[in-house]
């Protein structure tokens, strides 16, 4: 009787998983890249050929699958010659793709070519690939500001209004919360300065209202502003039902969050797409308005 309803159970596993198993796709696949550096390039041969490889890898699985997207924020220097800008493009563009190489079905072809002070490696992959599937919990989330009538929802503001996030999720999690403003820089909202285990836990079907005093004593309250005419900012969203960590950030003062760069951030987000299936990463353009102005 013990061993049948073990066998029971082995088949009803096998079963539940079979589904996650077909949805995850594979596919047999090649294609080349063209990694081009000069002499202002701080990067070893060595190194430029494995970027290449990576690259034309990552273009294979980006043309079946497609890629993950941190943020609608164009960024104008990672086309730039440099060592930094250069990782960074390289980074971004190999962690954005939304699968993972199994395997070489074939030996890597690379060709390496000097012309007009440049050094230009191509090669050519064949492999296995697998999708990387995201799950997509519905989460109900609006901006909103004060109004003449209560608060209400918004997408621009003027200089000096506060904001606030409210959200529900139909399962218990994690979330937080990041302003991504025009000139490099991005601020942490949620978890607040004052959480030091850099987590925000929230319960399922629950009404959540972010950055109000009045509904959380230890919430922070933040004010948008901006020295320009008109600014765009992106409010970021991140949730999942596993623990995640917020990203390392550089302590703010009592008028300013805490905040990192931009780059670092979207490489921090890229990491934990690809590391947690679950997560979801939802993103609003916002405005603000020097007053009178809009």
């Amino acid at each position: 009787m013990g061993k049948r309803t073990k066998l029971h159970f082995i088949i009803l596993c096998f079963l539940l998983l079979t589904p996650v198993a077909k949805a995850q796709k594979t596919a047999t696949v090649s294609g080349q890249y063209t990694y081009v550096i000069t002499e202002n390039d701080d990067v070893t041969l060595n190194g430029a050929k494995q970027k290449c490889i990576e690259l034309a890898k990552a273009a294979c699985i980006k043309a079946e699958f497609g890629e993950m997207v941190t943020s609608d924020v164009i960024d104008s220097n990672t086309e730039t010659n440099g060592q930094e800008s250069s990782s960074y493009f390289w980074e971004n563009t190999v962690a954005m793709a939304k699968g993972e190489w199994l395997g070489d079905t074939k030996p890597t072809e690379l060709d390496v070519a000097y012309k007009d002070g440049k050094l230009t490696f191509t090669a050519k992959v064949y492999g296995k690939i697998r999708e990387i599937i995201q799950a997509k919990v519905d989460l109900k989330w609006d901006i909103q500001k004060d109004g003449v009538n209560g608060r209400r929802s918004a997408t621009t503001f003027d200089s000096g209004e506060r904001i606030y996030v409210n959200l529900r999720s139909p399962s218990a999690g994690y979330v937080a919360v990041y302003l991504i403003v025009g000139d490099d820089e991005t601020s942490c909202l949620l978890p607040y300065p004052n959480d030091f285990d850099g987590r925000y836990p929230i319960k399922a079907n629950r009404d959540y209202v972010f950055f109000d005093k009045s509904v959380d004593q230890t919430a922070y309250h933040y004010k948008l502003s901006t020295k320009r005419k008109q600014e765009d900012n992106q409010i970021v969203v991140i949730f999942s039902p596993n623990p995640f960590t917020k990203c390392n950030d550089i302590t703010g003062d009592k008028y300013h969050p805490n905040s990192l760069s931009t780059h670092d951030f979207q490489k921090w987000l890229l990491k934990c797409q690809r590391k947690d299936k679950d997560m979801v990463v939802d993103k609003k353009w916002i405005k603000i308005y020097q007053k009178n102005n809009n």
